[in-house]
């Protein structure tokens, strides 16, 4: 047995090794109720399934190739049909959930309308009825031919001489590789020179603002966590408390408009604040609803930039899962198309073909290690998810053998009853 041969059997073992255990963690922990709100979970989700599906025909053919009697008619059959159904799905989910990011960037006020999971259930389901029915004609195309007359292990390929299958492969390019790695390639350029605007236009509002005239000291010390001035606030309080004598109409209605997008208290509480501040002393506007409004502006305002933040690193996370896949899938698709109008093939790039097809095999598993590196929220649920199964049961050992001391201790002196067992309701 030679030594490429063995070293190309490891490849497959570890592909396959890994990308079982991956794409199985990976739908896992996107099915988790943490990570089920992201837009995109759905279609990474089936992304994941789909690269699973790969990866068991990986296993029946590396069983194949180790003299096992798997591959028959059906299977043989089988194989290939879903072969081709698995890698349309996995450019096309890819296409989909990149799309879902490309919308977030460009809209993200009305992302919600655009994007809906009933939207993205229907786009799966009629992917996947279009490329069983379109797949199909990998039947018809596809020859069988028996290795020996006392078994039925039989040698599987598709029939150049079928006059069918040329179309056919072209109508597969197209569908797997030209479409979707050229919409993808446009929208990742896209994400990027949007990130880029908006990184720009943050360093030059920054700068700005940095570079701004100072009235006085005490002007510029009393900013606070939302980025308003002290005479913003006062005006905004000036508000609150009911303080109408001092202001006009028409200014009180235009400083309502101007300052309606900072207040988050709710219209009934807020009306309510207004009929008792009216009811106290126009002289002595009181300042107690100050504070609490200004607390609320500042939790409304870090939830806003938290949010955005998670987002950014969302974008960040599925902007370089479409960039390893292209990596991965391009030399593969490319020399595939390469394929259909060269009819006399030089050696090196059947050569050439057989590398790339060792590379296109492991972007059905590497999705895991590009979640993991780059997603922070799906790293941390993998760990929950593995120290659930394994590390959990020391803490609660642990957290037994602790309560059984505390019991102990209780028994022992009735005079720290009422205090243990308090402590014990606040540990549990």
């Amino acid at each position: 047995m030679a030594l490429s041969y063995k070293l190309q059997l490891a490849y497959y073992i570890i592909i396959a090794l890994t990308g079982l255990i991956g794409n199985t963690t990976t739908i896992i922990v996107f099915s988790q109720r943490r990570l089920r709100s992201l837009r995109s979970s759905f279609f990474l989700t089936c992304l994941a399934a789909t690269d699973l599906v790969f990866i068991f025909i990986l296993i029946i053919a590396l069983l194949d190739e180790l003299q096992a009697p798997v591959m028959t008619v059906p299977v043989c059959l089988l194989t290939i049909y879903f072969s081709h159904i698995a890698s349309f799905l996995s450019s096309n989910f890819t296409l989909a959930y990149t799309t879902h990011r490309l919308i977030a960037v460009l809209f993200p006020i009305k992302v919600t309308t655009f994007l809906k999971q009933r939207t993205n259930r229907i786009l799966a389901i009629t992917l996947l009825i279009f490329a069983c029915v379109f797949y199909s004609i990998s039947f018809s195309v596809t020859t069988t031919k028996l290795r020996t007359n006392t078994t039925n292990i039989v040698h599987c390929e598709e029939d150049p001489d079928k006059p069918l299958l040329f179309p056919f492969l072209v109508l597969d390019t197209l569908f797997t590789f030209i479409i979707p790695f050229s919409s993808i390639s446009i929208m990742n350029l896209t994400i990027v020179y949007k990130l880029q605007t908006k990184l720009t236009y943050k360093y030059k509002l920054s700068t700005a603002s940095s570079t701004a005239p100072m009235i006085s000291p005490s002007i510029k010390s009393s900013t606070n966590s939302s980025g308003q001035s002290m005479t913003d606030n006062i005006q905004i309080s000036q508000l609150n408390n009911g303080n109408n004598n001092n202001i006009p109409s028409e200014s009180h209605h235009l400083l309502r408009q101007q300052n309606r997008s900072f207040l988050c208290v709710r219209p009934t509480q807020r009306y309510k604040r207004i009929n008792n501040n009216n009811r106290s002393s126009p002289y002595l506007p009181t300042q107690q609803h100050t504070p609490l409004y200004q607390q609320n502006a500042s939790m409304h305002i870090r939830s806003t930039r938290c949010r955005g933040t998670a987002s950014a690193k969302t974008t960040k996370m599925l902007l370089a899962a479409s960039t390893v896949f292209l990596v991965f899938n391009l030399p593969y698709h490319l020399l595939l198309f390469c394929f259909l109008f060269i009819k006399k093939q030089p050696p090196w790039m059947l050569d050439a073909v057989n590398i790339a097809r060792l590379w296109f095999f492991a972007s059905f598993c590497v999705n895991f290690f590009v979640y993991a590196i780059c997603g922070q929220r799906f790293r941390n649920e993998v760990v929950r998810l593995f120290c659930c199964s394994f590390i959990r049961r020391c803490f609660e050992t642990n957290n037994q053998k602790r309560l059984q001391e505390r019991q102990n201790s209780i028994y022992m002196s009735h005079r720290l009853l009422p205090i243990s067992w308090s402590r014990l309701s606040h540990s549990n």
